[in-house]
């Protein structure tokens, strides 16, 4: 007998005293919009804003935000080196990818550059605010269309060997409740998170480590201390779907 479905989670809290957001884009009506958008959430302000990389890493130096909204195309900038001087110059910000190009590629280096949320130009307002509410209040995003592309990055991905993975607080968490077995559902309950935001982990960690399937994570967890010996993971975890 099917089971009725839960409450619906309430919307993503932005961090105490709220979050302080800084745009960088190369075209100043984008700005505008997102500015206007940013500021119609609760809690949510915009500090600043830039239009090429030197801009960028002055706004982010001088506001030291909680959220970047970045375009990966700036003049003075190219791909993700950018990103990675801003997260020098801010190490505490969490990043918003707002890119109208955003291929297979480049989706996939964001994910392994850490990158906390990923949202094409061609996105609605609406789900262009949900990404910012999601990743300003702690969260992952990564839109519709980005998830497509990284479903077919992961299912071509071998299950070869694990590479040597740097893995978030975040992802060690959700890594090992899978090597209990937990699914989607049930760590996103146990972790006060979405299901979205937990199969944007669980997708993450097959990226990182190069590993597919439930049981190749749950060894992998065993491997690196994250769950004991005693019981065997992989033949735990094979017993629930990932829902």
């Amino acid at each position: 007998m099917p089971t009725a479905p839960g409450p619906t989670p309430p919307p993503p809290k932005p961090p105490p005293g709220g979050c302080r957001v800084v745009i960088v884009d190369d075209h100043a009506a984008i700005i505008g919009m997102m500015r206007g958008v940013v500021e119609s959430i609760g809690g949510f302000r915009v500090v600043g804003s830039a239009m090429d990389a030197a801009g960028a890493r002055e706004a982010c130096r001088r506001d030291q935000p909680d959220l970047v909204v970045l375009d990966l195309v700036l003049p003075g900038a190219s791909g993700f080196s950018l990103y990675e001087q801003l997260r020098g110059v801010c190490p505490r910000a969490r990043f918003l990818i707002f890119s109208g190009h955003l291929r297979a590629a480049s989706i996939r280096a964001a994910l392994l550059s850490g990158a906390h949320g990923l949202v094409e130009k061609s996105a609605s307002l609406e789900e262009f605010q949900q990404a910012v509410r999601a990743v300003g209040s702690g969260q992952v995003y990564f839109s519709r269309a980005s998830s497509e592309v990284i479903r077919r990055i992961v299912n071509g991905d071998p299950g070869h060997a694990p590479r040597a993975a740097r893995l978030t607080d975040r992802e060690k968490a959700v890594l090992r409740e899978v090597a209990e077995g937990l699914s989607n559902k049930e760590i996103a309950e146990r972790l006060g998170i979405s299901r979205h935001t937990v199969v944007n982990h669980r997708t993450r960690l097959v990226l990182k480590t190069g590993l597919r399937g439930v049981a190749r994570l749950s060894r992998y967890a065993v491997q690196i201390g994250l769950v004991n010996e005693t019981v065997d993971p992989a033949t735990e975890a094979a017993s629930k779907p990932a829902q």
